[in-house]
């Protein structure tokens, strides 16, 4: 028996390593997801400074204060837009510039807060970031400026770290491990999907700084839960744990005891930390208490259960590395089917724009399947049910589900994410539903998260031709459905008149024309699909409202001017309009059809599909 009790620990303990061994590899994919978001932030705030310079140029101060906070207002995660005199170090904002005009009177210079500045090696070293820092309506950002500014005063661009930090919810390992970053320079947190955080000392960093830890911080419960205290030591001089730019750590918050990855290979003298509380790792290999009962009750069993576990490992490893919706269905049809029921198992995805709820075929194309809002509220509040009919249930009757089956709600950050429906004969654990659904909504978080950052048109942020694709295929059959495709009249000759610098701020015009006409809470899609070419799906009642919609949207952008090196600039575009066909391809060739007719026809103009 001692024998025995002796190998159960050990086997217990194998499995925590592999747990945590497969948490961290997670935490590491968070801190690569981390840093692209981040960069890719930051390199959209070139073409700003571009527009910033360019309207400063022009002799109309107040054309580009206007310019510069409407910048602001259409750019969340901007807090503010300072012009900085580096001769006096002091500042004004350009929302203060605005305000004042309101009232005839001068913005209030002030001095700019102490901040130390850092080359950016990924925007080619011509631009600086700055440390931690308040502005002056008391919100913790970190600047952007040019290294070499073409005039006094320079532009700062104020990035609002609250609002920033809400892009790191989804980045979460397991249940509540986070993705952060901290300050190198002063050791205070930058980013946090807590926003109280925001500005503190990391209680990471300071353990760090402190270089040892006291004896009662030692003697933590369970020893760390099998870790060695402490594991890293400080260096004064790099600020980095084990004088290493990347690695892993052991620290406590608040009495927990954390296991934390960290990345510090940055131009910016950042730290990235992606952390997990060792406590849930720990609960998340309670399912070995069930190996070691039945393998005291019956050794022979030992061997049958460990090598099930192991696979279980191995499965929820596989998911947790799937990066579409399609690597992602097939392995979590995969896990459930060997370690749950030999009989059927759905994925059904929800759309919250559409209250849809969808598939996604084995060629990754998405289903429609049922629009039903209410049914999405119960899910919402549900938990993991064992059902004996499908006679209340619409979304089990859509997908044929009659016979018992088990009903698995996902929940992500935004509210419910979608629903699995397994058949089974029998009641399984509890416990095991219960876990695989947790590796379940966390890995789908993922993945969608993932999703939306590589589905985005880089320059206007509205969706690409793929994610279009995807939701013309998804309303397929709506007969309230339209896209219309507006493509620039004569780009070319704007180009060549002005210069491809005014086409590249023609295209941000009239997304911002669009986004207006469209906005997103009651449009189905806006996308840039070419150079000059966009798309809007969106419901209308008839085919005579869907016309009088992009009639609308063409008059207003006949009527919109931009200013560009002293001239207004006007332009226009020929619109196609057309319903949903009986395919992805058939519907944008006959929108794009009556663009053409449209060109034909002597520009400027709205025309609907011969065929619609």
């Amino acid at each position: 028996m001692v024998v025995l009790s002796t190998v159960l620990i050990f086997v217990a303990y194998q499995h925590y390593t592999s747990v945590k061994d497969d948490a961290l590899k997670q935490t590491q994919a968070n801190l690569r997801t981390a840093s692209k978001l981040i960069q890719a932030q930051l390199k959209n705030s070139v073409n700003i400074f571009s527009s910033l310079n360019r309207s400063s140029a022009l002799e109309d101060s107040s054309a580009s204060n206007l310019n510069a906070v409407d910048i602001i207002r259409n750019t969340e995660n901007y807090n503010d837009i300072l012009r900085y005199d580096p001769n006096t170090n002091t500042s004004v904002s350009e929302t203060a510039i605005f305000n004042a005009s309101m009232y005839n009177t001068e913005a209030t210079e002030f001095d700019m807060p102490e901040a130390s500045w850092t080359d950016v090696s990924f925007m080619d070293n011509q631009y600086q970031i700055s440390s931690l820092y308040r502005s002056q309506n008391r919100r913790w950002v970190v600047g952007i400026r040019e290294k070499n500014p073409a005039g006094i005063p320079q532009y700062i661009i104020e990035f609002d770290l609250m609002y920033a930090s809400q892009a790191f919810i989804d980045l979460r390992t397991l249940n509540s491990g986070n993705v952060f970053i901290v300050d190198r320079a002063t050791g205070k947190v930058i980013l946090h999907p807590n926003p109280n955080r925001i500005g503190e000392m990391a209680v990471v960093y300071k353990y760090s700084m402190a270089g040892e830890i006291s004896q009662d911080e030692r003697a933590q419960p369970v020893s760390y839960y099998f870790s060695d205290t402490p594991s890293y030591a400080f260096n004064p001089n790099t600020a980095l744990p084990n004088n290493q730019p990347y690695g892993s750590i052991n620290y406590l918050f608040h009495g927990d005891a954390k296991l934390a990855s960290y990345n510090a290979k940055n131009s910016m003298n950042w730290i990235y930390f992606s952390s997990i509380s060792r406590s849930e790792l720990f609960a998340h290999s309670y399912s070995m208490l069930l190996i070691g009962f039945v393998a005291l009750s019956l050794l022979l069993f030992v061997s049958v259960f460990h090598h099930l576990n192991k696979q279980l490992q191995i499965a929820l490893s596989d998911l947790s590395k799937a990066t579409s919706l399609l690597e992602f269905k097939n392995q979590t049809q995969y896990l459930l089917g060997r370690f749950c029921t030999r009989r059927r198992v759905q994925l059904c995805l929800y759309n919250h724009d559409s209250h849809t709820f969808y598939t996604v075929d084995y060629h990754g194309q998405e289903q429609s399947i049922l629009i039903d809002k209410e049914y999405a509220l119960d899910l919402l509040t549900s938990k993991v049910k064992y059902q004996r009919s499908a006679s209340n249930d619409p979304l089990a009757n859509k997908i044929q589900f009659s016979a018992k089956y088990y009903r698995i709600p996902l929940h992500g950050h935004n509210g419910l994410t979608g629903v699995i429906f397994i058949e089974s004969r029998f009641q399984t654990f509890s416990s095991l539903m219960k876990l695989l659904q947790t590796y379940i909504e966390t890995s789908l978080s993922n993945v969608l998260f993932q999703q939306q950052i590589s589905l985005r048109d880089a320059t206007t942020n509205q969706d690409n031709l793929f994610t279009l694709r995807n939701k013309i295929s998804r309303y397929k059959g709506h007969r309230d459905v339209y896209l219309l495709t507006i493509d620039v009249d004569d780009l070319k000759l704007i180009n060549y008149q002005y210069g491809y610098t005014c086409g590249d701020q023609l295209i941000l015009e009239m997304s911002s024309v669009i986004t207006k006409h469209f906005p997103a809470s009651s449009t189905l899609s806006t996308a840039r699909t070419g150079g000059d070419e966009f798309c809007v799906l969106y419901h209308a009642v008839d085919q005579q409202h869907a016309f009088s919609l992009a009639e609308n949207l063409r008059e207003a952008i006949e009527r919109h001017k931009f200013a560009f090196d002293n001239v207004n600039v006007n332009f226009t575009v020929s619109i196609g309009v057309s319903h949903l066909r009986d395919s992805v391809d058939k519907t944008l060739s006959s929108s794009l059809q009556a663009t053409d007719r449209g060109k034909q026809n002597g520009k400027n103009l709205a025309i609907m599909s011969a065929a619609s």
